[in-house]
């Protein structure tokens, strides 16, 4: 029996929801139990599905955006010629190559059969025109090793190609002529060849760097030639992501050497105005619907922003969003048909919008926080790692910068808040919880790292996580821990130190020196660990899951009792209340679960729930206020025999204990099945049948199948099952304890921790739900 299966009436049904839950009306009719039970109506779950409605200026989503690309790339595709190439509106294999360059970076491999015609037709060209030998080299790094040769030829021919004035023009000359626009394009194409490990004479970057310092305008903008011309937008662009491939980015650097654990010259810059100056520009005449001070080439305009963007880290230029803002522009311009036509031609449009789109909402991994103080003193260090990692985690991710006073959904669009210096921060009460709450509430990772093995950061660091998190303590990551092996098997600790929330290292601690490495990159024996290392917190902060692209909204869980909370939970009468219970294996694991859980249910299921953050003992009168009582926990207990008598009375006058093992440990599975033989040691703990409400959705839930998180699939060997294992304990036909062995609480707060042996958001959050509406309605 399931228990109580008569108290269960049939009711109206509906498919038409979220989580395939059915409405049914169920009735308590055992009204003399002291526990008070709910006369449960159980509403649509329902979820409202938008169409992808044109964005509005400086609004866009990240749907809509997949949405325009998949469009651009589908048109671009049907105007393909058999032999391979693209119509030619310009010097042969120009356009080829811009269009095969977009439909790599929209998604599609080397392989893609367009991709293939594309890139075979393109090795038939003579190396002759600046403009089609820099799309080449960016094509053939894009497309892999396996176009190493082509690439190498191509970087050849450009570097031969550029006068001695740091200049290109249109074709190789001897004479020291040259426009920014071959020049910005030749710099591109060395840059991309360059991160694919073909090398390039430090002369080049030196000439063209030389150039653009001397030809930037008195107003920080730079024009078509040389100096004293009128500057525009995608001139000045060029100017200030040329600047940055050849090394400037923004300060200019000291000696590479790496002595006793520390970089000699570390945030030893000299302060360059000539790109501060030129980002400067390109605020002032911000827009996105026009190439400023120019009018025409709008396309182009913003694949050159995108450019110093992506190059520099910055989220903005000034106040101005600028992928937002040019992505909202874009698809709101976007035909019908899937191209772009600003009047640079409908294929060239298109391949430039999609390289915007595409690239620029690439996932962003890591953000290095602002603060006052020299807080950027390695400044490629990101950029180095990011580009080392390449697709190691699955897809192509990205880095910014990013300041504490944006909104925590803000800061959450990565999963991964990267704090260095040699002083530690000043950091202000409101950023100290910020911090903390991005950590606890928000599922992120904080990474924190002495710069140079610095003491004085070291000891800032140690006072601060003592203040930020007194009852987590800091402690060295053992040689066992995820972190050394979610990659790359690593054979030492480095060091590390760690602070555990819940069932994961949220707060990581790095005393030794790591930005360092990954900025002079090339130090034997240092640096490949160093990069490893980085990969595999990576790895870890993401949970072995794929990353949100950069548009996409990020919904937090609502907060138990945080007064800095969005979303204040109401306590209305005749409510259900849950309580947690105490024990000694942490028990307060995951305090933001069952806040979420009802949430979920008052906002989509109309079911009065209230989770107060209450903890209680078995032998605390207060807990008959609540007919259900939540346990979870990480690690070993031993439950007092009094508080066993008092849970076991509890029970037996109609309450009921939801347990989840968090994280789905062994040390609290082991536990929690020793308490429940001392519970109730003539009715144990039994696997549910194939028969049960929750398996047969008469509680209202369709679960389907439930997957497992990558951890736990892989331990599996399977992504998920349509029975996740659950056990209960029933007194008399009435289930009184429902236990699941694998984790669903992660799930509810919405975090993602990579060890975890429990449930993917969604299928977590439907189990749960299932779990909850069966202990209330049965």
């Amino acid at each position: 029996m399931h228990g109580n299966k008569h108290r269960l009436r049939r009711g109206i049904v509906s498919r038409n929801s979220e989580f395939g839950i059915r409405n049914t009306s169920c009735r308590d009719t055992s009204s003399e139990s002291p526990v008070p039970r709910l006369c449960l109506s159980v509403l649509l779950f329902f979820l409202v599905y938008a169409s992808a409605a044109r964005a509005q200026p400086g609004r866009v989503t990240s749907r809509q955006v997949q949405s325009a690309v998949s469009r651009g790339a589908a048109w671009l595709r049907t105007k393909q010629g058999g032999d391979g190439a693209w119509p030619q509106s310009g010097p042969a294999g120009g356009t080829t190559a811009l269009c095969t360059l977009a439909l790599l970076h929209t998604g599609a491999t080397a392989d893609d059969p367009a991709v293939k015609r594309g890139l075979a037709y393109l090795q038939t060209l003579p190396l002759e025109r600046t403009y089609v030998v820099s799309l080449l080299c960016q094509t053939y790094a894009a497309a892999g090793p396996k176009y190493a040769r082509p690439l190498a030829n191509a970087t050849k021919w450009l570097s031969e190609a550029q006068n001695s004035n740091g200049m290109w023009t249109y074709t190789k000359s001897r004479t020291r002529g040259g426009d920014n626009s071959n020049t910005q394009f030749a710099l591109l194409g060395l840059h991309e060849a360059n991160q694919a490990s073909v090398p390039v004479s430090g002369r080049v970057w030196l000439r063209s760097r030389t150039h653009f310092l001397q030809s930037q305008n008195t107003d920080g903008g730079w024009g078509y030639t040389g100096k004293n011309q009128p500057s525009w937008g995608s001139m000045t662009a060029a100017g200030v992501a040329s600047l940055y491939i050849c090394g400037q980015r923004l300060l200019g650097g000291g000696n590479r050497r790496f002595v006793n654990g520390a970089y000699p010259d570390c945030g030893k810059y000299l302060r360059d105005r000539a790109v501060a100056k030129g980002i400067e520009w390109l605020a002032k005449h911000f827009s996105v619907s026009t190439n400023p001070q120019r009018g025409t080439w709008q396309l182009y305009w913003l694949y050159a922003l995108e450019r110093v963007g992506m190059l520099s880290g910055l989220r903005s230029v000034g106040q101005y969003d600028w992928y937002r803002a040019g992505a909202a522009e874009l698809v709101a311009k976007q035909n019908p048909s899937g191209y772009w036509d600003s009047g640079g031609g409908q294929m060239i449009d298109t391949a430039f919008a999609l390289l915007f789109l595409a690239k620029g909402n690439r996932p962003v991994l890591f953000q290095k926080v602002q603060w006052p103080g020299h807080w950027n003193r390695n400044l490629h260090d990101l950029e180095n790692l990011t580009t080392h990692m390449g697709e190691k985690l699955g897809q192509r991710t990205t880095w910014q910068t990013t300041t504490l006073d944006l909104p925590l959904e803000t800061l959450r669009v990565s999963p991964v808040l990267f704090i260095t210096g040699h002083e530690f921060p000043d950091f202000t009460p409101e950023e100290k919880d910020k911090l903390r709450r991005f950590v606890n509430d928000a599922g992120g990772t904080l990474l924190f790292e002495a710069c140079c093995g610095s003491k004085a950061f070291s000891e800032g660091f140690r006072r601060f996580a003592k203040e930020v998190w007194p009852n987590h303590p800091l402690t060295p990551l053992q040689a066992d821990h995820p972190v050394y092996s979610t990659v790359y098997p690593l054979k030492t600790t480095y060091g590390l130190e760690g602070i555990d929330v819940g069932c994961r290292t949220g707060v990581f601690f790095s005393p030794k020196a790591l930005s360092c490495l990954w900025e002079l990159e090339t130090i034997p024996s240092y640096s490949t660990l160093a990069f490893q290392l980085g990969t595999n917190l990576a790895a870890y902060a993401t949970g072995g899951d794929r990353l949100r692209n950069k548009l996409d909204l990020v919904e937090l869980p609502p907060v138990a009792n945080d007064p800095h909370a969005k979303r204040r939970v109401e306590i209305p009468r005749n409510t259900i209340r849950i309580a947690r219970l105490m024990h000694g294996g942490k028990y307060d694991v995951n305090p933001n679960a069952m806040t979420s859980l009802a949430e979920l249910l008052r906002k989509k299921a109309d079911v009065d729930v209230v989770a107060q953050e209450r903890a209680v003992r078995a032998t605390d009168k207060a807990i008959y206020e609540y007919p259900v009582v939540f346990m979870t926990g990480l690690y070993e207990f031993d439950m007092p025999e009094e508080d066993i008598r008092a849970l076991r009375e509890y029970l037996k006058k109609g309450g009921f204990l939801l347990v989840n093992n968090g994280c789905g440990r062994d040390a609290f599975r082991k536990s929690f099945r020793k308490f429940a033989k001392q519970l109730f040691p003539d009715h144990p703990l039994k696997p549910i049948p194939d028969d049960h409400p929750i398996y047969t959705g008469q509680t209202g839930v369709h679960l389907g199948e439930v997957l497992y998180r990558p951890y736990l699939a892989k331990e599996k060997g399977a992504r998920g099952t349509t029975r996740p294992p659950l056990e209960q304990i029933t007194l008399e036909g009435q289930t009184v304890v429902l236990y699941s062995p694998y984790d669903f609480g992660c799930a509810l707060e919405g975090v993602k921790p990579y060890a975890s042996r429990g449930y993917l958001q969604d299928s977590g959050r439907r189990l749960a739900t299932a779990m909850f509406l069966f202990a209330i309605s049965y």
